[in-house]
Protein backbone atom coordinates (compact mmCIF):
# COMPACT_ATOMS: atom_id res chain seq x y z
CA UNK A 1 0.00 0.00 0.00
CA UNK A 2 1.46 3.39 -0.94
CA UNK A 3 -0.56 6.74 0.31
CA UNK A 4 -0.39 9.77 -1.48
CA UNK A 5 -0.65 13.34 0.00
CA UNK A 6 1.25 13.09 2.61
CA UNK A 7 2.03 16.62 3.61
CA UNK A 8 4.05 16.46 7.22
CA UNK A 9 6.18 14.32 9.60
CA UNK A 10 3.15 13.74 11.69
CA UNK A 11 1.12 12.13 8.84
CA UNK A 12 4.26 10.38 7.28
CA UNK A 13 4.71 8.93 10.70
CA UNK A 14 1.15 8.20 11.12
CA UNK A 15 0.99 6.45 7.18
CA UNK A 16 4.29 4.72 8.69
CA UNK A 17 2.56 3.10 11.84
CA UNK A 18 -0.76 1.91 10.13
CA UNK A 19 1.65 -0.40 7.53
CA UNK A 20 2.14 1.57 4.43
CA UNK A 21 5.34 0.15 2.16
CA UNK A 22 5.28 4.02 0.32
CA UNK A 23 4.78 7.40 0.70
CA UNK A 24 4.19 9.96 -1.78
CA UNK A 25 4.90 13.66 -0.79
CA UNK A 26 2.49 15.96 -1.82
CA UNK A 27 4.29 19.38 -3.16
CA UNK A 28 0.45 21.19 -3.39
CA UNK A 29 -2.41 22.32 -1.68
CA UNK A 30 -5.96 20.76 -1.38
CA UNK A 31 -4.95 17.31 0.29
CA UNK A 32 -5.55 16.10 3.73
CA UNK A 33 -7.49 18.73 5.50
CA UNK A 34 -6.62 21.40 3.32
CA UNK A 35 -2.58 21.12 3.79
CA UNK A 36 -0.37 23.25 2.05
CA UNK A 37 3.28 22.29 1.38
CA UNK A 38 6.41 23.69 -0.01
CA UNK A 39 9.17 21.32 -1.66
CA UNK A 40 11.13 22.46 1.42
CA UNK A 41 8.75 20.26 3.27
CA UNK A 42 9.91 16.95 1.37
CA UNK A 43 13.23 16.59 3.66
CA UNK A 44 11.55 16.56 7.33
CA UNK A 45 8.88 13.99 5.92
CA UNK A 46 11.61 12.02 4.90
CA UNK A 47 13.60 12.33 8.18
CA UNK A 48 9.88 11.15 10.28
CA UNK A 49 9.99 7.63 8.04
CA UNK A 50 14.05 7.09 8.92
CA UNK A 51 14.44 5.32 5.60
CA UNK A 52 11.70 2.53 6.46
CA UNK A 53 9.69 3.20 3.14
CA UNK A 54 10.06 4.84 -0.21
CA UNK A 55 9.73 8.57 0.00
CA UNK A 56 8.03 9.58 -3.50
CA UNK A 57 7.45 13.48 -4.37
CA UNK A 58 5.02 14.78 -6.63
CA UNK A 59 3.46 18.08 -7.47
CA UNK A 60 4.89 21.12 -8.74
CA UNK A 61 7.91 19.44 -10.53
CA UNK A 62 8.27 20.87 -13.97
CA UNK A 63 11.77 19.60 -14.94
CA UNK A 64 15.20 18.40 -14.75
CA UNK A 65 15.69 20.78 -11.79
CA UNK A 66 13.07 20.61 -9.61
CA UNK A 67 13.59 17.08 -9.88
CA UNK A 68 17.17 16.91 -8.84
CA UNK A 69 15.46 19.77 -5.68
CA UNK A 70 13.25 16.59 -4.68
CA UNK A 71 15.95 13.91 -5.26
CA UNK A 72 18.25 16.10 -3.30
CA UNK A 73 15.71 16.45 -0.37
CA UNK A 74 15.23 12.74 0.21
CA UNK A 75 12.57 11.45 -2.39
CA UNK A 76 13.74 8.10 -3.50
CA UNK A 77 12.22 8.87 -6.78
CA UNK A 78 9.08 11.97 -8.39
CA UNK A 79 5.95 11.74 -9.99
CA UNK A 80 5.25 13.92 -13.15
CA UNK A 81 1.93 14.41 -14.56
CA UNK A 82 1.11 17.76 -15.76
CA UNK A 83 4.21 17.45 -18.36
CA UNK A 84 2.57 14.30 -20.17
CA UNK A 85 -0.61 15.51 -21.07
CA UNK A 86 -0.02 16.46 -24.60
CA UNK A 87 1.87 13.55 -25.29
CA UNK A 88 -0.12 11.48 -28.10
CA UNK A 89 -0.30 8.84 -25.24
CA UNK A 90 -2.06 10.73 -23.13
CA UNK A 91 -5.83 10.16 -23.10
CA UNK A 92 -7.42 13.44 -22.79
CA UNK A 93 -10.50 14.88 -24.37
CA UNK A 94 -10.08 17.36 -27.63
CA UNK A 95 -11.36 19.90 -25.60
CA UNK A 96 -9.09 19.36 -22.64
CA UNK A 97 -5.90 19.10 -25.20
CA UNK A 98 -7.34 22.33 -26.64
CA UNK A 99 -7.19 24.51 -23.69
CA UNK A 100 -3.77 22.92 -23.20
CA UNK A 101 -2.41 24.13 -26.07
CA UNK A 102 -4.35 27.47 -25.07
CA UNK A 103 -3.86 30.77 -23.05
CA UNK A 104 -6.07 28.92 -20.77
CA UNK A 105 -3.74 26.72 -19.45
CA UNK A 106 -1.95 29.88 -17.72
CA UNK A 107 -4.84 29.98 -15.92
CA UNK A 108 -5.69 26.88 -12.51
CA UNK A 109 -6.98 26.50 -9.74
CA UNK A 110 -7.61 24.15 -7.45
CA UNK A 111 -11.45 23.24 -7.35
CA UNK A 112 -14.26 20.74 -5.82
CA UNK A 113 -16.84 21.26 -8.45
CA UNK A 114 -16.03 18.20 -10.67
CA UNK A 115 -15.41 15.65 -8.10
CA UNK A 116 -16.33 17.06 -5.08
CA UNK A 117 -12.60 16.48 -4.13
CA UNK A 118 -10.10 19.07 -3.98
CA UNK A 119 -7.93 18.62 -7.21
CA UNK A 120 -6.43 21.31 -9.69
CA UNK A 121 -7.62 22.13 -13.14
CA UNK A 122 -7.86 25.09 -15.51
CA UNK A 123 -10.32 27.56 -14.53
CA UNK A 124 -13.37 27.14 -16.90
CA UNK A 125 -17.32 28.49 -16.66
CA UNK A 126 -18.27 26.33 -14.51
CA UNK A 127 -15.42 27.13 -12.31
CA UNK A 128 -15.92 30.33 -12.73
CA UNK A 129 -19.85 30.97 -11.87
CA UNK A 130 -20.04 28.75 -8.77
CA UNK A 131 -16.66 27.84 -7.35
CA UNK A 132 -13.86 27.36 -7.72
CA UNK A 133 -14.28 25.89 -4.20
CA UNK A 134 -17.83 25.48 -3.56
CA UNK A 135 -19.12 23.68 -0.19
CA UNK A 136 -22.34 23.29 -1.74
CA UNK A 137 -20.71 20.44 -4.41
CA UNK A 138 -22.00 17.19 -4.08
CA UNK A 139 -19.81 14.72 -2.44
CA UNK A 140 -17.35 12.39 -4.04
CA UNK A 141 -18.38 11.03 -6.25
CA UNK A 142 -21.73 12.32 -6.98
CA UNK A 143 -20.48 15.88 -8.51
CA UNK A 144 -19.08 14.69 -11.56
CA UNK A 145 -22.50 12.80 -12.36
CA UNK A 146 -24.12 16.19 -11.60
CA UNK A 147 -22.60 17.84 -13.87
CA UNK A 148 -22.77 14.60 -17.11
CA UNK A 149 -25.90 16.03 -19.02
CA UNK A 150 -24.21 19.27 -19.29
CA UNK A 151 -21.26 18.41 -20.48
CA UNK A 152 -22.37 15.68 -22.30
CA UNK A 153 -23.97 18.71 -24.27
CA UNK A 154 -21.22 20.77 -24.80
CA UNK A 155 -18.31 18.69 -25.44
CA UNK A 156 -19.20 17.36 -29.00
CA UNK A 157 -19.22 21.05 -29.98
CA UNK A 158 -15.96 21.98 -28.70
CA UNK A 159 -17.34 23.30 -25.24
CA UNK A 160 -15.01 23.01 -22.20
CA UNK A 161 -17.32 24.87 -19.66
CA UNK A 162 -18.46 22.19 -18.02
CA UNK A 163 -15.46 19.55 -18.73
CA UNK A 164 -12.70 18.95 -15.92
CA UNK A 165 -9.46 19.80 -17.37
CA UNK A 166 -7.03 18.56 -14.96
CA UNK A 167 -3.16 20.43 -14.59
CA UNK A 168 -1.04 21.23 -12.89
CA UNK A 169 0.27 25.14 -12.30
CA UNK A 170 2.90 24.28 -15.13
CA UNK A 171 0.38 23.16 -17.96
CA UNK A 172 1.72 26.21 -19.84
CA UNK A 173 4.70 24.49 -20.34
CA UNK A 174 3.49 21.12 -21.54
CA UNK A 175 4.99 19.80 -24.55
CA UNK A 176 3.04 17.90 -27.39
CA UNK A 177 5.80 15.10 -27.87
CA UNK A 178 5.72 11.55 -27.18
CA UNK A 179 6.28 9.99 -23.58
CA UNK A 180 9.33 8.68 -24.16
CA UNK A 181 10.95 11.53 -25.75
CA UNK A 182 9.41 13.84 -23.11
CA UNK A 183 11.21 11.29 -20.47
CA UNK A 184 14.76 11.73 -22.03
CA UNK A 185 14.46 15.52 -22.58
CA UNK A 186 13.68 15.51 -18.64
CA UNK A 187 16.43 13.07 -18.14
CA UNK A 188 18.94 15.50 -19.66
CA UNK A 189 17.92 18.68 -17.93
Amino acid sequence: VIVKGVSSPAIARLALQNGVNGMVFSNYGGLLGGASTSILDLAPVVDAVSGKVPVLADGALRGGTDVLKALALGASAVQIGTAYLLCPETLISAVHRAALKSEAARNTALTNVFTGRPARGIVNRLMREIGPINPNAPAFPLAATAIFALRSKAEPKGGNDFTWMWAGQSAALCREMPAAELTRLLARK
